[in-house]
Formats: C-alpha cells, sequence, structure tokens
C-alpha cells in the first residue's frame, strides 16, 4: 500500500509515524451493518452540518455572538454570495473533507497517490470557500511548480484535522494504515508533525465513536485512548494564545479532563478556541465529552464559542455522526437544508463499501 516515493518523502520531512505497537483497543474493530453504514454517512454530514451552523459567526468574539443569538444559534442562515440553493451552505471545512474522500475511494484499489492529492486540491483552490493560512501558502508554492513534499508549509493549523474524519471511515481498524495515510494527506499542504498528529487523533477519534454508543463513552478512557494514539511520535512542545508553558498536543487532550462540568466559557477563554490544533482540538473534544447524548446541544455550544466556530463544529459533528448516525441530527439540519447532502451520502457509502466490499447492499 505504502509506495516507496511518499514513504521517503514523509521520513525526509519528519512526519512518517513509526509503526504502530499499541493496544487493539485504540482502533477498535467495528462490525458491518446497517447501523454502521449510517454511522459512516452520518460523520459526512454532521461535519457538513457543524460548518454551516458555525459559518455566520467564524471569527467573531464569543460576547459578539451572544448577543446576537441570545437564545442560541440554532439554525442555519442564508449564504448572502448565492441567490439561490440551500442556506446550509458550508466552508473549506466540508469542501476539502470531500476532496480527501474522493482520493481515498479513487484509490481504493491502487496506491496512495500524494500528487494526486496535491492536484485535487490545486483544482478545488480555485472556487474553495475561506482557504485558511497554510492551505493558501501551499497553493502558492503550487502555482510556482513546488513539488508535494515542498509545498506544504510548517504550521500547525487546523487545516489537517478538519479534513481527517474520511481517514477514520476509511481504515478503521487499522491504525498502520489510518496513521500512515493521515500524514501522507496532511503533508501538501501541512508539513507539521503536531498537524499531522492532530489529523490522527480526529481519525482514531472517528473511529472510536464507530463503535460506542453517548452511554459507553468513558471520558478517562476516551482521552486516554486519543493520547495513545499519538504518543509514539515526537511531538514539541508549543507556546499557547492562552498564555502559560509551552505544551504538546498530548498534554492538552490529557488536560481536557480536568475541565468537564466546568461552563463553556471558562473552558473556550483557557484553550481559546481558534484554528490552532493546541487549541481546536481540545475544545473539540471538551464538547464531545460534555455533550455526547446530546447532538445539538453539542454544536450550539461549539458555535456559540466564536472564533473558529465553522471548523470546530465541522470536527465535532463528524465525532457526533460517528457516534449517533445520519438520523441524529434534527430534521431541520438535515436533506434539502443541507448543501451537497446527497453527495455526503454517496462518499460515506462509497467509503464503507471500500472498508467493508463484503458487507456492499
Amino acid at each position: 500500500m505504502k509506495p516507496a516515493m511518499h514513504d521517503v518523502r514523509l521520513l525526509e520531512l519528519g512526519l512518517q509515524p513509526p509503526r504502530w505497537q499499541g493496544h487493539d483497543h485504540v482502533f477498535p474493530m467495528p462490525a458491518p451493518s446497517d447501523e454502521l453504514r449510517s454511522r459512516y454517512r452520518g460523520c459526512l454530514i454532521g461535519g457538513a452540518i457543524g460548518d454551516a451552523l458555525g459559518r455566520p459567526v467564524e471569527g467573531r468574539p464569543a460576547h459578539v455572538v451572544r448577543r446576537r443569538y441570545p437564545t442560541g444559534l440554532r439554525d442555519f442562515e442564508p449564504w448572502r454570495g448565492w441567490t439561490s440553493g440551500p442556506i446550509g451552505t458550508f466552508t473549506d471545512d466540508t469542501q476539502l473533507t470531500i476532496v480527501i474522500a474522493e482520493w481515498l475511494i479513487a484509490h481504493a484499489h491502487a496506491p496512495l497517490s500524494a500528487i494526486d492529492l496535491a492536484e485535487r486540491i490545486v483544482v478545488w483552490g480555485e472556487t474553495g470557500r475561506g482557504i485558511g493560512r497554510a492551505t493558501t501558502d501551499a497553493l502558492r508554492n503550487y502555482a510556482r511548480g513546488v513539488p508535494w513534499w515542498e509545498a506544504g508549509v510548517a504550521s500547525a493549523g487546523n487545516g489537517a484535522a478538519m479534513r481527517a474524519a474520511p481517514y477514520g471511515l476509511r481504515y478503521a481498524g487499522q491504525p498502520d494504515q489510518l496513521r500512515y495515510v493521515a500524514a501522507l494527506g496532511s503533508a501538501p499542504t501541512h508539513a507539521d508533525i503536531t498537524a499531522v498528529a492532530s489529523a490522527i487523533v480526529q481519525a482514531a477519534a472517528v473511529n472510536q465513536c464507530l463503535v460506542l454508543t453517548p452511554e459507553q463513552i468513558d471520558p478517562h478512557d476516551f482521552l486516554a485512548s486519543l493520547v495513545a494514539s499519538v504518543e509514539d511520535m515526537e511531538l514539541p512542545e508549543l507556546a499557547l494564545r492562552s498564555g502559560g508553558a509551552a505544551r504538546s498536543l498530548v498534554q492538552q487532550i490529557e488536560s481536557v479532563y480536568d475541565f468537564l462540568g466546568r461552563p463553556s466559557y471558562d473552558v473556550f477563554d483557557h484553550f481559546y478556541n481558534g484554528a490552532f490544533v493546541m487549541e481546536t482540538t481540545p475544545v473539540v473534544l471538551w464538547c464531545l465529552l460534555s455533550f455526547a447524548a446530546d447532538p445539538e446541544e453539542a454544536l450550539v455550544s461549539a458555535v456559540m464559542g466564536g472564533r473558529d466556530a465553522d471548523t470546530i463544529a465541522a470536527i465535532l459533528g463528524n465525532l457526533l455522526g460517528a457516534l449517533h448516525g445520519d438520523g441524529g441530527f434534527p430534521e431541520r439540519w438535515t436533506g434539502s437544508n443541507l448543501e451537497d447532502a446527497e453527495r455526503l451520502v454517496e462518499l460515506a457509502d462509497g467509503l464503507y463499501d471500500v472498508r467493508w466490499p463484503s458487507s456492499r447492499l
């Protein structure tokens, strides 16, 4: 599965995860079923819902969001740039998740190609919405003819994690493949070990949610499994915008447990719910563990924090959908109210059929 050239390039970049030596429970093996197919669909649908719900308040401070939506932002708002079409219009978070899903399905029976992924990202970039800084820099590099292993920038932004859910669907229960493809899928834009680790954590969390129910989630065990998914990687301690001592992504994930039960504004102020994965990942995990049984309240809580609301809610929505299935969200957020809902279902089914071919309906 692993082309030698890609392995060499990832090693040169310092992004290749070591061979998995951990426990099976960190990347549990789901059992194919109609319910599992629903969870695959829910994962992609949920990400798009969170993205579309959070889009109107992206970049706004929490106090501004609370003043505008005193009872909570609970409904999609029209896309100002459109004269028609669904009000549930999403951004680059879901657009790039679609790119990744299409890439994985296209290479279902052939080696994965980072060159192909880079080309897909370049094509997408011509019409992409709200493209982040690191991806914009990478696209400029591609426009100058820079190859994929040099075009990605050293950014620990959340642009790698926000598109990582399909890795957890395609390689559920397969840790070496999941971790490898998370690195390969991140490198063309985010050539940074912490960004790669954040993508692995998100894919591992999707994998966990596929086999659990809300009642079965033990916060300590859940966080410990996500830590274990990347603790064999040499992750640096990074300075935080919220102040305090520099910390690694593993330390940030571990600290989520101490904030369970505290008000969301305390949590968001502490971690700073921005686009840096050291901020994004712990906030997503706090929202999931705090509202695991209630997807609507989880997403409303996420978007009411403002800042990078659309991406945080998109990543969270992927996890909630994998946990609850495609029927776990309010009807006003699904179907014709959500952009490209049918396409998202098709891609989810494609990933399911690639992973579990013998169960194809």
